[in-house]
C-alpha cells in the first residue's frame, strides 16, 4: 500500500496533523481496511520526502485515538473502526490536538487519562441498569443536596477501611470535582479564615477556588518529606492544602514525625488541615499509609477524596469528609448549592462499592499501573534524546524522572507535547531538571512498541 497523501503547505496547519487526518479517514472509509498493515514509518518518509518525525507524530496520535495498532516486531495495523465506534468508548479518552488555526482547540495529553479497558463495564451496565429498573423512585426524584445517604455510607466504611479514617456518613459531602467541593468549604469558613496555605509547587487549581473565595493565598515549599513546617508557621495562614501521602507533583510522603507536627500546628492554631488524598491507594512497594484524618485528635482535618483516579475520570463524584466541629456550619449553608453529581451514578457507585467490586478493581490496577511504570523509562527513552534517571515511582499515577539539558524549559515542554505527552517541571538547577509525568493513560501497545 502506498499514500496518495499530498500536504497543502500553504494552509499553516501542521503537516502531521494533515497527513493523520488523511490516514484517520481512509480507515474510516475503509479505504484502509481492517486489520491491513500501514507502510512503515522509514517507509512512508522516504515515499512522501516527509521527516520521520513529522510520521511519527501523525502515527502517534492515530494510535492514540485508537484507529490503529503497534504489534512489536510488526508494525502499524489499522483497526475496524465499527468496533471502535460501538465497543471502544474512546469518546471518554480521546484526546484532541493541537491546531494552528484561528479557532480554539483544547490540549489534551494522552498520558493523563485512567488505562482503557481497566474499569469493567459490564459490571457497572448492570448495577446502573438495576437501579433503573428496581429504584423507580431514584429515577424520577432529585438528589440530596449532601448526596445520595447510601453511597455517603459506602464511602465512611471504604474510607475506615482502607485509610485508617474516623468518619460516619453524616461528615461526607458528596460532588462533581474537588474544586467544587473546596468551593463549599471556602463558603463555611471563610469568616473565620481569611488565608490559605498552599503546597509549592502543588496542585495549582485549589489555588484558584481559594483565591476566587477571595482567600489570600501563600506558597509553602514543600522538601524531600512533605510541606516545610518552618515556613507554614512563618506564614500566619490558619488553613493548609496538602496531599501528604502522594504530593503532587514531587511524589514525596510525608512521615509519620512530620504528619503529626502538622496536626499539632492545627489544633495550636485552632486552623484546618485541607487533606487531598486523591490517589494515595495505589501503592506499589508497601501498604498505604493512614491518612491524616484517621490520625487527628483533634477534629481539624477536611479530607478530599475521588474515584477518578481509580475508576475513570469521566465519573465526576469526589466527596470531603468534615470534621464535627464544620458539619452544623455547613447544614446552615448547604441549601445554597444544588448537587452536583448524577443521582444515578452515585447509586451505581454505592452498588459497586457495597458488593465488593471495587476491592477487585484495586487489586487489578495496581498490576497494571505497576507495570506500565517498569515501562516508563525505556519509553520516555524514545522521546528524550538523552539520559532519563526514576527518582520516584513507589505509588500514585505519575512518576518523579531527572535528565540533564541545556534546552530551555520551553523546548523540552514543547518536545514532549509533539507527542501528546504532558509534563510538569517541578525543579531546575542549572541543567538539571526533574519533571513529573502521569503515566495512566499511556497504552500498551504504544509503550511496548
Amino acid at each position: 500500500m502506498i499514500y496518495t497523501f499530498i500536504p497543502d503547505k500553504t494552509s499553516g496547519r501542521p503537516i502531521y496533523i494533515q497527513l493523520y487526518e488523511y490516514i484517520r479517514d481512509e480507515i474510516k472509509l475503509q479505504h484502509i481496511k481492517s486489520g491491513e498493515k500501514l507502510p512503515s514509518i522509514r517507509e512512508t518518509a522516504s515515499t512522501l520526502r516527509i521527516s520521520k518525525t513529522t510520521i511519527e507524530n501523525a502515527y502517534f496520535q492515530l494510535l492514540t485515538e485508537g484507529y490503529i495498532e503497534s504489534q512489536p516486531k510488526k508494525g502499524y495495523f489499522a483497526i475496524d473502526v465499527k468496533d471502535y465506534f460501538s465497543d471502544q468508548l474512546m469518546s471518554i479518552s480521546t484526546k484532541s490536538i493541537h491546531s494552528d488555526s484561528s479557532s480554539h482547540v483544547e490540549a489534551r495529553y494522552i498520558n493523563e487519562d485512567t488505562h482503557l479497558g481497566s474499569i469493567d463495564l459490564r459490571i457497572w451496565k448492570k448495577l446502573y441498569n438495576r437501579i433503573l429498573s428496581e429504584s423507580e423512585d431514584a429515577v424520577y426524584s432529585s438528589g440530596s443536596y449532601q448526596g445520595e445517604y447510601q453511597l455517603r455510607n459506602e464511602i465512611s466504611g471504604f474510607v475506615n477501611a482502607t485509610r485508617g479514617g474516623h468518619t460516619n456518613p453524616e461528615q461526607i459531602v458528596i460532588g462533581a470535582g474537588i474544586q467544587y467541593l473546596i468551593g463549599i468549604l471556602s463558603g463555611i469558613i471563610k469568616h473565620d479564615i481569611r488565608t490559605a496555605a498552599v503546597e509549592s509547587p502543588g496542585y495549582e487549581k485549589a489555588r484558584y477556588i481559594f483565591e476566587d473565595y477571595g482567600f489570600k493565598t501563600i506558597d509553602i515549599p514543600v522538601k524531600g518529606d512533605g510541606i516545610n513546617m518552618t515556613a507554614l508557621e512563618a506564614s500566619g495562614a490558619s488553613l493548609v492544602y496538602v496531599s501528604p501521602s502522594h504530593q503532587f507533583p514531587t511524589g514525596s510522603l510525608m512521615p509519620i514525625a512530620k504528619r503529626l507536627e502538622l496536626l499539632s500546628w492545627a489544633e495550636k492554631k485552632s486552623g484546618y488541615i485541607l487533606e487531598d488524598d486523591y490517589d494515595s491507594l495505589i501503592r506499589f512497594e508497601s501498604r498505604p499509609v493512614p491518612c491524616l484524618q484517621g490520625l487527628g485528635k483533634s477534629d481539624r482535618v477536611i479530607y478530599l477524596g475521588s474515584f477518578s483516579k481509580i475508576l475513570t475520570p469521566a465519573l465526576r463524584i469526589s466527596y470531603m469528609i468534615l470534621p464535627e466541629r464544620l458539619i452544623n456550619p455547613y447544614l446552615i449553608i448547604s441549601t445554597r448549592y444544588t448537587q452536583s453529581s448524577s443521582k444515578l451514578e452515585q447509586l451505581t457507585l454505592s452498588s459497586f462499592i457495597k458488593e465488593g467490586h471495587i476491592d477487585k478493581h484495586l487489586r487489578k490496577i495496581k498490576r497494571i499501573y505497576s507495570k506500565k511504570r517498569d515501562l516508563l523509562i525505556p519509553f520516555l527513552q524514545k522521546i528524550w534524546p538523552g539520559p532519563i534517571t526514576l527518582i520516584s515511582a513507589d505509588s500514585g499515577l505519575h512518576s518523579v524522572v531527572a535528565i540533564e539539558s541545556e534546552w530551555t524549559p520551553e523546548e523540552i515542554t514543547r518536545l514532549f507535547d509533539r507527542h501528546r505527552i504532558l509534563i510538569n517541571i517541578i525543579r531546575r538547577s542549572g541543567t538539571h531538571y526533574e519533571l513529573s509525568i502521569a503515566y495512566s493513560g499511556l497504552p500498551f501497545a504504544l509503550m511496548n512498541s
